[in-house]
């Protein structure tokens, strides 16, 4: 099964009657909602898409991530490595790889334009994701601006 998830903070970035508003709408600092959607079912694959601000794409179009650069300050895990049974996560690799895809730096609340793809929380729904052993993560950034 597939399931797709957007953030709140894209959620709310974007029309009410955008195609993406029919995906799961996650706070991806929420670890027991987060936990509770992604292990309801038997998951194969997830595609999360998060908000960007960039002047590298246009507005309204979806880049594909290959990898993230945690700046939010936290982790999802941290004091849950007990209730997950995981010790070290190595996540080197967690998304498949696209053609252009980009490395994103995940900001929290506040996109920091120094970056060329700033996220929000983008990392923390991956990190779960990855924790849960669920493989095929598909990472994408919607620009807003």
């Amino acid at each position: 099964m597939i399931i797709k998830i957007i953030t709140e903070q894209l959620s709310n970035k974007l029309p009410k009657n955008s195609e993406l508003q029919k995906h799961n709408i996650i706070n991806p600092t929420n670890f027991n909602q987060l936990y509770q959607l992604l292990k309801a079912k038997k998951i194969d694959e997830i595609h999360v898409t998060d908000s960007t601000a960039t002047n590298k794409t246009p507005p309204g179009i979806t880049i594909p991530v290959q990898d993230h650069i945690n700046r939010t300050g936290k982790n999802i895990l941290r004091g849950k490595q007990n209730f997950l049974a995981i010790d070290f996560l190595d996540i080197t690799t967690p998304y498949i790889l696209k053609k252009n895809s980009i490395i994103t730096n995940c900001c929290g609340e506040v996109l920091n334009n120094k970056y060329e793809y700033p996220s929000h929380y983008i990392c923390h729904i991956t990190t779960l994701a990855h924790a849960m052993n669920i493989k095929n993560i598909h990472g994408f950034l919607y620009n807003t601006i």
